[in-house]
């Protein structure tokens, strides 16, 4: 084992009971819209369209509280009126219980297929009810940015739908990629209010209760769908589906239950992520004792790891190099990350990346991040992970959020005093802990408080 790891029993605290849900109020909204605005006119534009569906509602969400059901749909918002929300036959129905007033046009051609379409079918038709028009300097926000990267044709490149691009186009020729403005490390969205951190707050400690119990209900002879019962989800909006997935070898996170009788050694891996923080962990149907060295090993090279990552999170800090340390801290144990180590979210779980060699991003408050650093070893019969949401903040936004919502602070106080006294790790100030049981990893999971730290601690 790596030796300034340990594998300890602790007391763990015990999971939240939590108050009624933050409400983002009409305030919220106006300060983002008013956000967008400038951005836009920095930019020189006339009107911002922004895509959205039901896997990818989370730019839409953030300027209008518009969260589309079974359908396609449209936020155009200019430099003057409320917003615009082209919805089809289903979703136009929601728009009306929404916290900052925005005007519903039908577009019946977001609708599912076979619906109606005999009122207004066509995108550009409604796009010139919201005011676009061919002298329009339009932005476009897709679902995500399209980079040189993922494709040569990037500089006229959108992820929107080819026909919704084609209507786009119909109406004005003016137009860019504004995806940036909402998306991405500079993006409006990587900079959260007090108000956003305590919802995200609020839903990644839900998050965090759903995978604890059903950790505590894990029995070998189960299935997975019978422990996946103790999850215990009570209805709010997934940012992904519901994972919990055993076996004897590779096992992949991303599966859903199913009737598989779990078995005594197997590998076990569980996420639930709602819109704002996804808690998830891997690990060994075994017991404490019954750990090899090498499974232990791999574990505590893995938690060194994750040990360095929150280190390096302070103010100003490159993300690139944070990303380099906690891939070095890996390697030591021949480790390497599957994907980035750790990445920004919001209301969907994977917002952006800046945690990659090369990367100009730097930390600053208001940033809502993953601490999901997916660890592949030589072999496939080795298994951890240990994902949590987090916030940064500076000491402006820290003493806002205490004073406005002294339940979350109190929560996100007691959890730094657990990772630094009982965990061992070193976080900064500005760093906020959102979920239960943050940074807890048992490797065991037949054992869940016999749990790897720092040898350092107490």
């Amino acid at each position: 084992m790596r030796d300034h790891i340990a594998l300890r029993q602790v007391e763990l605290p015990p999971l939240a009971e939590l108050e009624a849900e933050p409400v983002l109020s009409a305030e919220v909204y106006a300060g983002r819209i008013s956000r967008a605005r400038a951005r836009m006119r920095e930019l020189g534009l006339t009107h911002l369209i922004v895509y959205a569906d039901r896997e990818h509602p989370g730019n839409s969400l953030y300027l209008t509280g518009f969260d589309p059901r079974f359908e396609e749909a449209l936020v155009v918002l200019d430099l003057d009126n409320a917003p615009f929300i082209l919805a089809g036959n289903e979703s136009k129905a929601m728009i009306a219980g929404l916290s900052v007033a925005a005007t519903a046009v039908l577009c019946q051609s977001l609708s599912l297929p076979g619906q109606d379409r005999s009122i207004q079918q066509r995108v550009s038709q409604a796009l010139r009810q919201a005011g676009v028009g061919a002298e329009s300097r339009v932005g476009l926000v897709g679902w995500r940015p399209i980079t040189a990267t993922d494709s040569p044709a990037a500089s006229y490149a959108y992820a929107v739908p080819a026909f919704v691009l084609g209507e786009i186009l119909e109406v004005t020729d003016h137009l860019t990629d504004a995806t940036g403005v909402l998306m991405g490390i500079d993006g409006l969205r990587s900079r959260n209010e007090a108000d956003q951190i305590a919802l995200n707050e609020h839903r990644s400690t839900r998050a965090a209760g759903h995978v604890w119990r059903a950790l505590e209900a894990l029995q070998p002879g189960r299935t997975e769908l019978a422990v996946a019962e103790h999850l215990g989800l009570n209805g709010l909006p997934l940012t992904a589906h519901v994972m919990l997935t055993t076996g004897t070898g590779q096992v992949v996170g991303l599966c859903s239950p199913s009737d598989r009788l779990i078995g005594h050694g197997d590998l076990l891996s569980t996420a639930v992520g709602l819109q704002g923080g996804l808690t998830s962990r891997a690990g060994y149907v075994l017991r404490a004792g019954e750990l090899d060295e090498r499974r232990v090993d791999f574990a505590a090279g893995y938690f060194a790891a994750i040990a360095a990552w929150y280190r390096g999170l302070t103010l100003g800090a490159s993300t690139a190099g944070i990303a380099e340390q906690t891939t070095q801290e890996l390697a030591k144990s021949s480790i390497r990350p599957l994907l980035n180590p750790g990445h920004l979210q919001h209301i969907d779980e994977w917002l952006d990346s800046p945690f990659a060699a090369g990367s100009p991003g730097t930390i600053h408050s208001g940033m809502s991040l993953q601490a999901d650093i997916i660890p592949v070893g030589d072999t496939p019969d080795l298994a951890a992970n240990c994902e949590d949401a987090l916030a940064i903040a500076d000491a402006d936004l820290r003493a806002e959020l205490a004073e406005r919502y002294p339940r979350t602070w109190a929560r996100i106080t007691a959890r730094r005093a657990f990772m630094t006294g009982t965990l061992g790790l070193q976080i900064a100030e500005e760093v906020l802990p959102l979920s239960d049981r943050q940074a807890v990893l048992p490797p065991a999971l037949l054992s869940p408080s016999s749990v790897l730290v720092a040898a350092h601690s107490a």
